[in-house]
């Protein structure tokens, strides 16, 4: 990246308090790609940029190049979520963590930044869970990792019977070729994961899913993210306090 100032659309995918009055955040940007920045001063209560510098804006930013992270000069609103409660918190975390793992530093693509608007768009009208889980099944797929799920991995035979995933393989195993440290994968499972796959968020259609299948999907969907990043999920930990405080 060049050591002059530059503007670009920026999705918000994590923000902190850093030090005393400052904010350290990590966004995508439509030209840019992936940027950690400093916004120094947004910690204090009249900053304007701290309003805006939020989890999940759309914001017009300028920028300057650092050493190590690049330091906010301005913002505008674009789109700023409305209402946001702990549910819309926690899951709209959870996209923005697997993102931050998966993408790598000022590298734009178009598509997983529309795909990014248009899912912390969704979050405010939809579930938030199915919305989220599709959400991270795109992410994986534009990233290259979309898992395989039409055959075994490792025979080719067609995937119509209960099964398994292997996180190795990054997709189906039939029960022959299983060695046994698989993760167990139902037809209704592959099923409802490929559904995820394919959701349209345009115009996505309501549809009712099973506890059983998306237990079983996000078991496997969270636990091959994991392994593919190399890196834990802790918003997974934010979300099942946040459940536990709401039922206790």
């Amino acid at each position: 990246m060049s050591s002059e100032l530059f503007q670009d659309e920026a999705i918000i995918l994590r923000v902190k308090n850093w030090q005393t009055a400052d904010k350290y955040a990590v966004c995508f940007c439509r030209e840019h790609g992936k940027i950690p920045f400093i916004a120094y001063g947004a910690a204090y209560p009249r900053s304007q940029s701290g309003r805006l510098v939020q989890p999940f804006a759309h914001l017009q930013v300028t920028l300057a190049p650092g050493r190590k992270v690049a330091i906010l000069r301005s913002c505008e609103s674009l789109d700023m979520p409305r209402d946001i409660n702990w549910e819309h918190l926690a899951y709209g975390a959870i996209i923005g963590e697997t993102a931050e793992n998966l993408l790598g530093d000022e590298e734009p693509q178009e598509s997983v930044f529309a795909l990014l608007l248009e899912a912390y768009a969704l979050l405010e009208k939809r579930n938030k869970r199915l919305v989220t889980d599709s959400t991270l099944l795109k992410l994986l797929s534009l990233c290259g990792l979309r898992p395989i799920l039409d055959v075994c991995t490792s025979c080719g035979k067609p995937a119509q019977e209960d099964g398994y995933f292997s996180l190795a393989q990054g997709g189906f195993l039939c029960s022959d070729c299983a060695v046994g440290d698989e993760l167990a994968m139902t037809v209704e499972t592959k099923n409802l994961m490929e559904h995820m796959l394919q959701l349209d968020f345009s115009a996505p259609p309501d549809f009712t899913v099973r506890g059983k299948e998306l237990m079983e999907m996000e078991k496997i969907l969270h636990q091959f993210i994991v392994y593919q990043t190399d890196r834990p999920l802790r918003s997974l930990e934010f979300l099942a306090q946040m459940e536990q405080n709401s039922h206790g």
